[in-house]
C-alpha cells in the first residue's frame, strides 16, 4: 500500500511538473471588451489610454504585444515606400534608410511592393473583416491584426493588436490567437484600462 501512495505521488509530481512546461499550455485572457486563447505564459499589462481602450501583453523579457480600440486605432498599414536617385539623396542630405536609392532616372520604373516588410491578408475573425499582418522575413516587421469596424453599426470602434520584430514562435503563437478573439460591445467609456 505505501508503494503505491509513493508511486502515485510521483506519478502526480511528474504529471504537474510537465504541465507546467508545456508551451502549447493555453488560457483565455479577458480584457473586458474581448477575450482571445494565448500561450499560458502571456501576461497582460495595463495602460492608461486618452481616447481609447489600450492595453498590452507581455510574451517575455523581449516581446510585448500591443492592443488599441477606439475610434483612432492604427490600421497597420505599411508606410509607402519611396524610390529616389542617389544624386536626389545626395543634393537633398537624405538618409538612405527611408529610401530605395537607385542608380538614375531611368531605374525609378521599379514594382515597390518587392520592398516592403510585411505581407497582408484578409480573414474573418468573429465574424469582422480583418486586416491580418505578418513579416516577410520573420523577425522584422509587424505581426497583428487590424478591423476597421468592429460593432458594424456607425460608431467607428476600430482594434488593432500587433507587436513588432517578434521571435518567430512568438509570431506563430499570436497569428493563431488571433483567430480566437471574440468581442463584447460595451460602452468603451466606461471600461477600465
Amino acid at each position: 500500500m505505501i508503494q503505491f501512495i509513493k508511486l502515485f505521488h510521483i506519478s502526480a509530481l511528474t504529471i504537474l511538473v510537465t504541465a507546467c512546461k508545456d508551451p502549447s499550455r493555453t488560457k483565455t485572457m479577458d480584457f473586458g471588451l474581448f477575450t482571445l486563447e494565448a500561450p499560458y505564459k502571456w501576461q497582460q499589462v495595463k495602460q492608461n489610454g486618452i481616447d481609447s481602450y489600450v492595453g498590452a501583453i507581455a510574451v517575455d523579457n523581449n516581446d510585448t504585444l500591443y492592443f488599441d480600440l477606439g475610434m483612432y486605432s492604427n490600421t497597420l498599414t505599411e508606410p509607402n515606400i519611396q524610390v529616389i536617385t542617389r544624386q536626389m539623396m545626395e543634393e537633398n542630405n537624405l538618409d538612405s534608410s527611408d529610401f530605395i536609392v537607385v542608380k538614375d532616372i531611368m531605374s525609378m520604373n521599379i514594382d515597390a511592393d518587392l520592398y516592403r516588410k510585411q505581407n497582408v491578408s484578409w480573414d474573418t475573425v468573429d465574424n469582422k473583416r480583418a486586416k491580418i499582418v505578418f513579416p516577410r522575413i520573420s523577425g522584422k516587421g509587424t505581426t497583428g491584426v487590424y478591423i476597421g469596424n468592429l460593432w458594424a453599426d456607425f460608431s467607428k470602434v476600430r482594434f488593432n493588436l500587433h507587436g513588432s520584430n517578434l521571435k518567430a514562435q512568438t509570431e506563430q503563437d499570436l497569428l493563431k490567437s488571433i483567430k480566437t478573439l471574440r468581442f463584447h460591445k460595451r460602452n468603451v467609456d466606461n471600461e477600465e484600462n
